[in-house]
C-alpha cells in the first residue's frame, strides 16, 4: 500500500438497501466468494462513512474530560468487521445501515464518580445531534458483570448514522480488558456470553468486587451473599481456575514483532494485528491526514484473515501513539494492572 496517493474516498456510495443486503450476505456466509469481496468493500465504505464524524465527537469527548480530569485517556475505533457480524448474528432483526456502534468513542476516568461528572456536561450540552439512548450500566449492570454507560447519538447528517461514547472508570475498564484477553486466550467471546461456565462466572464475581471497591451496585445474583462471602467465592474461584497463573503465562508469551510509526505522533490512526497462533502483536501507525489509507489498509487486512478467528484486526484511534497500549490492553494481551488487583484481592488487601 503506498501512501501519498488517495486510494478511496470516505465519502458514501452506497445505498442503505445496498449496505444492508451486504451485511446480510457476509451474515450467511454461503455466498461466491466475489460477492463476499464485494459486501466486505461496501461495509468498509460504510464503516469508514462513520470516520470523519468520529473525529468531531472525539474532539468533544476530550475537551469535556479535561474539565473532569487530566488523567482521563479518550479513545476512537471502527468496529471489526468480525464483531459486526456476531452482532448481527445475535439479534436477527438488525440491519447493517441502523447498527449503532460501527463508530465507538471510549472515556477511561479514574473513578465513578468522575464518570458521572462527564455523564453530567453530556447531560447539560445542547448539540444538534439528537442523543437517541442512554444506558447506565453502572447502576444496572449487566448479568455477566459488565459495568459502563453508554450513550448512543443518532447524527444529523443525510443519510443518518449512529455513533456511541463509553464513560467508565479504570476498575470497569480493567475488567473489560480481562474479559476480552481470556476470550481471546480461549479462542471464545466472553464478552457475548460465550466459553467456559466456571470463567463466567469468575468474572462475574470479580465484576461485584470491584463494584464494591467503587461503591456501586453489585450484580443482583450475588447480593445476598454479603462481602465476606463475595470475597471468599472469588478467591476459590481464582485458585480452582489458576486465573494469576494463567494470566502471566499466557501473556506474556506475547511479543511486539513490528510497529511502523507515522512521523506524527499525533492524530494517528494505528492499525494493529494480534496473532494468537504465533503470540505476536504488529501495529502500523498514519497520521490522521492518511485516513484514507489505514482505512484501506484494514479492509484488505480484514479480507486476508476473515475465517481465521485467531488474527484479530482493528483499527483504533488515541490521537497519541505512546497512549495506545494503555487505551485498548487487550490488543496487547496486557493484563498486569489486572494481575495487580487480583493479587490483592487474594490476600485480603483490595477492598
Amino acid at each position: 500500500l503506498k501512501r501519498g496517493v488517495f486510494i478511496k474516498s470516505l465519502k458514501l456510495k452506497h445505498s442503505k438497501s445496498k449496505i444492508d443486503r451486504a451485511g446480510e450476505i457476509l451474515k450467511r456466509k454461503t455466498d461466491t466468494s466475489d460477492e463476499v469481496s464485494e459486501a466486505l468493500n461496501i461495509l468498509s465504505d460504510w464503516r469508514a462513512y462513520h470516520a470523519r464524524p468520529l473525529n468531531s465527537f472525539a474532539k468533544v469527548l476530550k475537551d469535556r474530560t479535561q474539565k473532569v480530569s487530566q488523567n482521563a485517556i479518550v479513545a476512537q475505533r471502527l468496529k471489526r468487521t468480525p464483531s459486526i457480524l456476531l452482532k448481527l448474528s445475535n439479534h436477527k432483526t438488525m440491519r447493517l445501515s441502523t447498527m449503532q456502534d460501527i463508530g465507538g468513542l471510549r472515556a477511561i476516568l479514574d473513578s465513578s464518580e468522575e464518570v458521572y461528572s462527564l455523564l453530567e456536561l453530556y447531560r447539560r450540552s445542547r448539540s444538534k445531534h439528537s442523543l437517541f439512548s442512554l444506558n447506565d450500566y453502572i447502576q444496572k449492570p449487566k448479568e455477566d458483570g459488565y459495568r459502563s454507560i453508554h450513550l448512543v447519538y443518532k447524527l444529523k447528517k443525510d443519510p443518518s448514522i449512529f455513533l456511541e461514547i463509553q464513560l467508565r472508570s479504570q476498575l470497569q475498564h480493567i475488567w473489560a480488558t480481562g474479559v476480552e484477553v481470556f476470550g481471546t486466550l480461549k479462542n471464545s467471546s466472553f464478552k457475548s456470553g460465550h466459553g467456559n461456565k466456571r470463567w463466567l462466572n469468575f468474572f462475574s464475581l470479580l465484576s461485584s468486587i470491584f463494584a464494591l471497591k467503587e461503591g456501586a451496585p453489585i450484580l443482583k445474583k450475588h447480593q445476598a451473599m454479603g462481602q465476606i462471602k463475595l470475597i471468599d467465592s472469588t478467591q476459590k474461584a481464582m485458585n480452582q481456575l489458576k486465573v494469576i497463573e494463567n494470566l502471566s503465562a499466557y501473556t506474556t508469551v506475547y511479543n511486539i514483532v513490528s510497529q511502523n510509526t507515522a512521523p506524527s505522533r499525533k492524530g494517528s490512526y494505528s492499525l494493529i494485528l494480534l496473532n494468537s497462533r504465533e503470540n505476536t502483536v504488529s501495529f502500523n501507525t498514519y497520521s490522521a491526514s492518511q485516513l484514507e489509507f489505514a482505512v484501506e489498509a484494514y479492509l484488505n487486512l480484514e479480507k486476508k484473515h476473515l475465517n481465521d478467528n485467531q488474527m484479530n484486526v482493528v483499527l483504533v484511534n488515541t490521537g497519541d501513539v505512546k497512549r495506545l497500549e494503555e487505551s485498548y490492553p487487550n490488543y496487547f494481551m496486557d493484563t498486569k494492572t489486572l494481575v495487580r488487583n487480583l493479587s490483592l484481592i487474594m490476600v485480603n488487601k483490595f477492598i
